[in-house]
């Protein structure tokens, strides 16, 4: 077609140019390229049809195409149009003009490309000749710098020198000089203490009865004198020994050997003393003639004194204790003799107490008054159980000296306070941090309000035992925003609003005590996981907790930090929320869900690849061998509670007891399958056995007690009620094997005679025992 309208006629050109031929051609190919219809004459035909109604205004590229397939871009191009049609037979070929701008563009184009590059050059020669006159001046500048550093540094050592030389000849002069005078000071000095000790000794010896003919340069003792084990051994190390000895025993260490005895004198054993521990052992008790004998040997040097329980004393002793000056820590709970005249003398003498109890004893206002006047340095006391002091007596301790350095202040039982008293405590105890409020039935919230409205550094409060205190109360507490330490039990008022506002408002909880609290749910645990440091959370009879509760605290930042949870009969919790422990968990050392019904088999064999734990309480959960062989994974276990566990047979127990040597403290009471032969394995394979509990276990035999008493040295406390089939052959083995033996619970034992019960009274100190019939309600 191109060769046929090369040559037309220029007015049949102008023609197609008038009436766009070149449109409607690329119009009708554009149509048929995308379209591709089957007819194609027919399309064509069609098209023109509709130019030839509608005219050429409407005329465009795509315009035969449907909406949904017209192209972004044009198929066929003017230039190409232009050709097919010859329109301009030279619009494709280059004039002249046009070689000529070309090269007139391509030269000037070369000379700024080279005109560029040498201005570069020049620019990075002339950079590089600036940079190295700088480095120059810098150079100059250094090494005139250093010459003159090094000039001063000889002039500094040669001063120094100079003056050290001139110092040590001045302190030459001085030392001759005081030596001259010290060594006639201290030549007069040693001869005079050197008689002075002798003569000490000499009486010492003389009081201790050793033989004074004989010389012992080490100062133990000679032949009958000293032991061999003793004589080899340092005197600093002995007497760390002797320090974990109780008063009773240190007499009896006393009376050994002459060696001995010099070490159970030294004033480091004398520091500390505890009756307390004692008293049933003395077969006339702590009276006032063993108080005054025991402070007169220790009075100078006493720190620590422990009379709890004791209650022969009498105004003699209290005259005893008043002369001990050196006295910080005093124990007089329980005493009987412990009245306002008796703590007059305590407080006249011992001035300088740090920690004082008089819980349960008779003591009234004249003793808080005698207290806040005498103790000026005094930080704990304890006054629980302490009926006869009344508001007046706390307004006393607060106005007085006394009570501006209280921290600690312990007023369990005292319910005949009322909220004027503690508004008088708050007036002038500013500085307490710990109070305790246990066994405070009347305990409201008027009284905690007035309590910490002046006092704002609590950090820890316990309340336990006191059911009518409200949200309201532990608001206050937590808005001193330095809570660490909280503990309630009992109360069906508290929800979790409170706890909403202190897991908020007290971010250093480190201690969470809340037990049968029944209005507690999930919420409260969601609410404490800002709590970052939580430790330790005892949330036992806290039956609205779920899995979703437990999942939120254990996932929280306090998480990897918790070492103590305490689920117990949270019947809501089940094995999703022992995963989440397993997961997250990593420093938990302690763990009780005992009598959680829905914790299954799989839940327990997660327990045993927790591996930080070492105590687990599961007591009541459905656990079988299965589980427990699964526990036995976990050899860090020391104590572990698997009481009312039913499925539990010979089987699971020989696993565990192979795995877990090390374990301390076992109950396996009212595991009813439990045989001699567990017992064997058990015996033989955990010897550091120090606490077992076998009560209810029906089928045990005297076989087990001798297998026990062979080889368990170390038992102390061991349960066998409901033990129907032991017989006074099993105490004869207890009584062989078992010397450290402390308490022996024999209860429903019919097989055990009285006479045979009576005589291990006689070795181990506690003994119960009974042959009545088994209860019913004893499984």
């Amino acid at each position: 077609m191109a060769a046929s309208l090369k040559g037309i006629d220029p007015e049949l050109k102008k023609y197609l140019r008038i009436n766009r031929l070149p449109d409607v051609y690329e119009a009708l190919l554009t149509g048929l390229a995308v379209m591709c219809p089957d007819d194609p004459k027919a399309f064509i035909v069609k098209c023109l049809r509709h130019i030839q109604k509608y005219g050429l205004r409407c005329l465009q590229w795509d315009m035969f195409v449907e909406e949904e397939m017209r192209p972004r871009r044009r198929v066929i191009t003017e230039s190409n149009l232009d050709y097919i049609f010859n329109l301009d037979d030279y619009s494709l070929q280059p004039t002249p003009e046009m070689y000529a701008k070309a090269f007139s563009f391509y030269n000037s184009r070369l000379r700024s490309m080279c005109f560029h590059g040498w201005m570069q050059f020049h620019l990075v020669k002339k950079q590089k000749r600036m940079d190295m006159e700088r480095k120059w001046c810098e150079a100059v500048t250094h090494y005139a710098h250093r010459l003159m550093r090094l000039a001063l540094n000889e002039w500094t050592q040669w001063m120094n020198f100079r003056k050290g030389v001139q110092s040590m000849a001045y302190n030459k002069i001085q030392r001759v000089f005081f030596c001259a005078i010290a060594k006639v000071i201290f030549d007069n000095w040693h001869e005079e203490t050197t008689k002075a000790r002798r003569t000490r000794e000499y009486f010492e010896r003389l009081e201790r009865g050793e033989n004074m003919e004989e010389e012992d340069p080490t100062g133990r003792g000679l032949g009958d004198a000293r032991d061999d084990i003793s004589a080899n051994m340092p005197r600093s190390v002995a007497l760390k020994i002797f320090s974990y000895v109780d008063i009773d025993d240190l007499a009896r260490c006393a009376q050994v050997c002459r060696s001995w005895k010099i070490l159970t004198q030294s004033h480091s054993l004398w520091t500390r003393l505890d009756l307390s521990i004692v008293r049933g052992r003395l077969s006339t008790g702590v009276t006032d003639h063993v108080v005054k004998t025991l402070l007169t040997k220790c009075r100078p040097y006493i720190v620590h004194l422990n009379l709890r329980g004791c209650l022969r004393l009498s105004r003699a002793a209290f005259v005893t204790i008043s002369e001990c000056r050196n006295l910080q820590d005093l124990n007089l709970s329980e005493c009987s003799a412990v009245n306002d005249s008796s703590m007059k003398l305590v407080c006249e003498g011992c001035t300088i107490l740090l920690y004082l109890n008089i819980s349960h004893t008779n003591i009234t206002d004249a003793t808080l008054r005698l207290i806040s006047k005498s103790m000026e340095n005094l930080q704990y006391l304890s006054l629980a159980f302490c009926k006869r002091f009344t508001d007046k007596g706390l307004q006393y301790l607060a106005m007085g000296k006394g009570g501006a350095k209280l921290q600690w202040l312990d007023m369990s039982g005292c319910t005949q306070i009322s909220v004027i008293g503690f508004e008088n405590l708050a007036t002038g105890c500013t500085s307490l941090r710990s109070v305790i409020l246990n066994e405070f039935q009347n305990l409201s919230d008027d009284r905690i309000i007035a309590l910490t409205e002046t006092c704002k550094n609590l950090t820890y409060v316990s309340v336990l035992g006191s059911p009518y205190i409200s949200d309201e109360s532990l608001k206050k507490v937590a808005a001193t925003r330095k809570l660490r330490m909280l503990k309630i039990d009992s109360n069906q008022k508290i929800t979790d609003v409170s706890f909403k506002m202190i897991g908020r408002m007290c971010p250093d909880l480190y201690h969470l005590y809340l037990t049968d609290c029944q209005k507690i749910t999930d919420m409260t645990l969601k609410s404490l996981s800002s709590c970052k440091n939580l430790t330790v959370l005892n949330l036992a009879d806290c039956v609205r907790i779920s899995d979703n509760g437990v999942k939120s605290i254990v996932e929280s930042s306090c998480g990897p930090k918790l070492k103590e949870l305490n689920l117990t009969n949270c019947i809501r919790v089940g094995d999703i929320a022992l995963v989440h422990i397993h997961k997250r968990c990593m420093s938990l050392t302690y763990l009780s869900v005992c009598f959680c019904e829905h914790i299954s088999e799989a839940g327990i064999e997660l327990l045993g690849q927790t591996t930080s734990l070492v105590c687990l309480d599961i007591s009541g959960c459905r656990c079988a061998d299965q589980g427990l062989s699964a526990l036995g994974n976990n050899p860090r276990f020391r104590d572990v509670c698997l009481s009312d566990c039913n499925g539990i047979s010979d089987l699971g127990l020989q696993k565990f007891s192979q795995q877990c040597k090390d374990v301390e403290r076992l109950d396996l009471s009212f595991c009813q399958l439990v045989t001699d032969a567990a017992i064997k394995n058990l015996a033989f394979c955990c010897r550091m056995l120090t606490v077992l509990n076998l009560a209810g276990c029906k089928l045990l035999t005297d076989l087990s007690i001798q297998y026990l008493s062979g080889v368990c040295h170390y038992m102390t406390n061991l349960d066998l009620s409901g033990c129907v089939l032991i017989t006074d052959k099993a105490l004869r083995y207890l009584r062989k094997g078992c010397k450290k033996m402390k308490m022996l619970l024999l209860l429903y034992c019919k097989g055990i005679s009285k006479q045979a019960a009576q005589k291990c009274m006689r070795q181990i100190p506690f003994v119960q025992w009974n042959d009545d019939e088994v209860p019913a309600d004893f499984c």
